[in-house]
């Protein structure tokens, strides 16, 4: 696992306890679409998250982080270095959100039922 994924998942894991420590992985001035889009984020009740995509243009990784809860996020942002050498958020937008689905009934057939 290289160092800015491994900044990605440790954030992504602050947003799932809702920890405010999250705050710290954006730099000053971060671009957020909509601007309290972290707030929101660190109210929601999610259960896991998943990374599903990851590009690199030039010393930027941009990153989709897939965020589970009653309600899925798939939070796209931008990541790169400070010149202190730590990895944090320039900009970050969410790029699809959707109801979560109930799981499907059961098709097993009753017995007697047949």
């Amino acid at each position: 696992m290289t160092e800015v994924e491994t900044a990605v998942r440790a954030h992504a894991q602050r947003i799932l306890t809702r920890d405010p420590a999250a705050r710290h992985d954006l730099t000053s001035g971060a671009a957020l679409s909509p601007p309290e889009l972290l707030d929101r984020l660190l109210q929601a009740p999610f259960e896991t998250f998943e990374l599903v995509a990851h590009a690199r243009i030039g010393e930027h990784h941009l990153f989709k982080t897939k965020l589970v809860g009653p309600t899925i996020i798939v939070l796209q942002a931008r990541w790169a270095r400070d010149p202190d050498g730590v990895w944090r958020v320039r900009e970050a937008e969410v790029a699809r959100t959707e109801m979560r689905r109930p799981p499907a009934p059961s098709s097993a057939v009753s017995p007697g039922s047949g």
